[in-house]
């Protein structure tokens, strides 16, 4: 009697089974935009041609898109011109533009392609955030610096720790409110003591809005580097929400887990135009 009762349960899911077939939709091709437009610098965008989701095929670069960029400036739109990189491979383009980009402005995106929507996306260039103090300590490897948020603003920061015109290093931080979104497996102290470790970390305003912040970030590993460069950059919400949802998406294969959404600012098309300005201090490693 007690077999009988265990599989009685079993025999009641097993009727209850049903497949489920769904099938999702095909929006045919559309504009894949991809740009960081940081203060100071030039502009450069990769543009592709999307795929369906259940297609095997890879997302196209092509070099006949026609991109035009608004600006405040009275001489806009400018042009961006397709431009061929990965040399001895299969061919990519990246759009660029002589025109440097200027904090506190706004931009406008516009790109046709034959046989597609016209996709556009705006966005505000922020300004920067100065870093108002900054001690290092050169036993610990360990960054200590300050930085006033703007109270009239919901605010969004990213912060890295480069070489001397080269790579990001990793660092590590006891902060709790720093975020690291992509994970680094680290090899080093022998007991965990709760740091978080990677190359960026990001920081929301919500429990310091127009206060100013103390932040403590620690150099992991070694590098030859003379002088290294604490960077925090002021970015914009659609960088943070863009970064925040790729990485859901990268970490949601699990059994259980469901398929998450990368946040896209691009209106008739896919992507991010993401915008910073940097404040940089540089010391003596």
């Amino acid at each position: 009697m007690k077999k009988l009762s265990y599989f009685l349960p079993l025999l009641a899911l097993w009727s209850c089974e049903k497949e489920l077939d769904y099938e999702l939709p095909d929006p045919g091709p559309q504009i894949v935009i991809d740009t960081r437009l940081k203060s100071g610098q030039g502009m450069e965008v990769f543009l592709s041609e999307s795929v369906y989701s259940l297609s095997s095929a890879e997302p196209k670069s092509r070099d006949d898109f026609e991109a035009w960029l608004y600006t405040d400036d009275p001489a806009s739109p400018f042009q961006l011109t397709a431009e061929a990189y990965n040399p001895g491979y299969e061919p990519q383009f990246v759009y660029r533009t002589p025109h440097q980009v200027i904090a506190g402005q706004n931009y406008r995106l516009v790109v046709r392609g034959p046989g597609f929507p016209e996709a556009t996306v705006s966005e505000r260039v922020p300004g920067p955030v100065e870093i108002d103090t900054v001690t290092y300590n050169r036993t610990d490897k360990e960054f200590t610096f300050r930085f006033k948020d703007d109270g009239a603003t919901d605010d969004y920061y990213m912060i890295t720790v480069n070489e001397l015109g080269a790579d990001d290093l990793v660092y590590s931080s006891l902060d709790l409110a720093l975020e690291f979104f992509e994970f680094q497996d680290f090899i080093g102290d022998s007991e965990f003591d709760g740091r978080q470790y990677g190359f960026v970390s990001y920081l929301k305003d919500d429990d310091f809005n127009g206060k100013t912040r103390e932040l403590k970030v620690r150099i992991e590993g070694e590098t030859s580097a003379v002088f290294v460069e604490l960077r925090l950059h002021h970015i914009s919400s659609s960088y943070y929400r863009h970064e925040l949802t790729k990485s859901a998406y990268n970490y949601s294969d699990g059994f259980f887990s469901e398929p998450s959404q990368i946040y896209s600012n691009v209106e008739n098309g896919y992507g991010i135009m993401a915008t910073s300005a940097s404040s940089v201090r540089r010391v003596q490693f």
